[in-house]
């Protein structure tokens, strides 16, 4: 295996400093010389939040090499690269990556980085996505972080004026959650998370503002992978299939088993959504626990509802059924994304294929969320069979 180098940093900005090294084809495409074999260039490529490099070194370990290091100090851009999808920064108007730190705003939230376009002069504040928000993304990266671990927006709120001197209302706090916690999980649903043969589904009852509502979630067995939940007033068989269809559309991967409890709708709507043929007959993946003592419970997504309890029993004062969906798909990226299993020893969305986050990792899943463009995937649509 190529080795990795030790120090990363010095010959990187060796490079830079013999000034004729690095050669710009585009704003997001640099030509860099070997510094080892003479007649030798690597073609050094950023797309969004990835730099790739042509060397066997990078191909090798895809870890960010010299060359990517190299193009980086030269163009400014101090963030570390070592993890190949970070997010650099990009120009707001033109999406280059020739930007160059050029001051810095600051106001009653926080200092926020000030940045100039090499290529078409346009000068921005750095804030990741986060635009018209007037508090520093990390401060609401912390209030997701807060909320998701069991505060309420009120107590997050009174955080925040205690600890970091931040006068916000609980009502902003609030749309903070709502807004960047649904971001959040339709970046998680675009990474393709790959899942077992075994699925389960569940539903529980939870009380909103006193009104009963039920939550639905499907889990994947061999991950814990939280693939889909959904809120509804009913249990027919529409909203059955409904959290089924959001499954399926968050994963490539279709179950071989889905196990559920005895509820009516369950085996034609697990029929519907997920049958497939085998030796030219349809078969229904539909498993049926007979009790929780049962040597195929469906304990998993069991235990899943009192992790979710203890979450939204502090929304009561939340009564509209639209923000309730939003909150509870910022849990999901929350508990795939940023909480740690206790069985796993890691992230769901690991042992499910995505990238590990570091950090701080609702900043660093909201850096990426909010900068990555969205699909153009169509609504969820149920196809009557």
């Amino acid at each position: 295996m190529t080795a990795v180098w030790q120090d990363t940093r010095t010959p990187a900005l060796a490079i830079v400093a013999r000034g004729d090294q690095i050669e710009t084809v585009s704003p997001t495409e640099y030509v860099v010389r070997s510094q080892s074999k003479l007649d030798t260039k690597y073609r050094v490529t950023v797309s969004r939040d990835r730099w790739e490099c042509e060397c066997a070194f990078y191909a090798e370990t895809k870890i960010a090499c010299i060359h990517i290091y190299a193009v980086r100090f030269r163009e400014g851009l101090r963030a570390d690269p070592a993890h190949p999808q970070l997010n650099p920064v990009l120009c707001a108007r033109c999406q280059s990556g020739s930007v160059v730190l050029s001051g810095k705003r600051h106001n009653k939230s926080g200092t926020l980085a000030r940045y100039s376009c090499k290529v078409c002069g346009f000068r921005f504040v750095g804030r990741d996505g986060f635009q018209r928000r007037r508090a520093d993304p990390e401060k609401i990266a912390l209030a997701l972080d807060l909320y998701f671990r069991g505060m309420s927006v009120r107590k997050v709120k009174e955080h925040f004026a205690q600890a970091q001197g931040l006068h916000v209302s609980h009502v902003t706090i609030y749309n903070w959650v709502a807004h960047f916690g649904k971001l959040a999980a339709a970046w998680m649903d675009r990474q393709g998370a790959r899942t077992g043969e075994r699925w389960h589904i569940d539903e529980t009852v939870v009380s909103v503002n006193g009104d009963p509502k039920y939550v639905w979630n499907v889990l994947d067995a061999d991950s814990r992978f939280l693939l889909a939940t959904h809120v509804s007033k009913l249990r027919d068989l529409k909203q059955t299939r409904l959290p089924l269809c959001k499954a399926k559309a968050a994963t490539p991967d279709r179950p071989m088993e889905v196990f559920s409890d005895g509820m009516l709708s369950y085996p034609r709507a697990i029929r519907n959504e997920l049958g497939y043929r085998s030796e030219m007959q349809l078969v229904n993946p539909h498993h049926r626990v007979p009790s929780i003592r049962a040597r195929e419970s469906n304990n998993l997504v069991e235990r899943l509802h009192g992790t979710e309890k203890e979450r939204i029993k502090v929304m009561r004062g939340f009564d509209n059924d639209r923000g309730t969906a939003a909150l509870m798909e910022g849990f999901r990226a929350h508990y795939n994304l940023v909480r740690d299993h206790q069985t796993l020893k890691t992230t769901p969305g690991v042992a499910a294929g995505i990238a590990p986050i570091r950090g701080f990792r609702w900043h660093e899943l909201l850096k990426r969320a909010a900068c990555q463009p969205k699909s153009g995937s169509p609504e969820l649509e149920l196809i009557s069979n």
